[in-house]
């Protein structure tokens, strides 16, 4: 289960950081963010969300107003309030909040949120949990192919034919919504892989630095310091795109790189 989750912050720092701690859980996504609430439920409106965090004060209407306001409709998201302020929490619970977290958030009491609030939505979505869990078992099934592990290639989607890809010529790995793209200097292709399947088959110079990215260690720029004692690693890629690490790999990271 992939628990499609909006973020309503005005703080941009704020923001970012909630988002990176929020999808260091692999059972979390951020698909959405923003930081007025006018725009938060013009967003509701044409994208299915599964649990919002949402800051109390912020631009244009109010995180209870929001709050309100979805509650009257059928299959709202769920919602977790994060704010300074304890004044709201009374209000909050009576409409229906899921948590209500205190900022400065501390890592630990993000997680017990994001397991209660998962042991929310799984206890009421038992046919989408299993309808996930079908198509999980359909793409381990069609990429149990062994033989794949020892070339130095690998198929990617092109049109209407499978291009070969060397694994040099790939930069980075990332999953977005059960698809896994292999990147190159300006283009990007579709695999037919998960990215625990390629964990197995990759040389070693491919890292998993994130639970959805894998990178090319020989294709990075630079390792950018981030907030907490966190990096983005910048890559070579024509976009230059910049990847978080995940806390679990700072360690690893360091000691791959030579950085400490």
């Amino acid at each position: 289960m992939i628990v499609k989750t909006m973020i309503v912050e005005d703080e941009k720092l704020a923001r970012d950081e909630l988002k990176f701690l929020i999808e260091e859980d692999p059972d979390f996504e951020v698909i959405s963010e923003t930081a007025d609430g006018e725009k938060a439920l013009s967003l509701l409106k044409k994208v299915k969300i599964d649990l919002l965090f949402l800051d109390i004060q912020i631009p244009g209407k109010s995180g209870i107003e929001i709050a309100r306001i979805l509650n009257q409709q059928q299959n709202a998201p769920y919602i977790i309030f994060t704010t300074a302020y304890d004044e709201y929490a009374v209000e909050a619970f009576q409409l229906s909040a899921v948590d209500y977290l205190l900022k400065p958030i501390s890592d630990q009491r993000l997680q017990e949120s994001l397991e209660k609030a998962k042991k929310e939505i799984r206890d009421n979505n038992n046919n989408n949990n299993n309808f996930n869990q079908q198509l999980e078992n359909l793409f381990a099934n069609l990429n149990n192919s062994k033989q794949k592990e020892c070339l130095n290639k690998i198929a990617v989607m092109e049109k209407d034919y499978y291009l070969m890809l060397n694994f040099k010529d790939i930069y980075y790995f990332s999953t977005k919504n059960k698809k896994v793209w292999a990147h190159c200097y300006k283009k990007s292709y579709i695999t037919q892989f998960q990215l625990k399947d390629l964990e197995n088959m990759l040389p070693e110079q491919f890292f998993r630095i994130h639970k959805s990215y894998i990178v090319n260690l020989k294709h990075i720029k630079a390792v950018i310091p981030w907030f907490k004692g966190k990096y983005q690693v910048l890559m070579e890629d024509f976009s230059e795109h910049k990847i978080p690490v995940s806390r679990s790999k700072v360690d690893q990271i360091n000691t791959l790189l030579n950085l400490k």
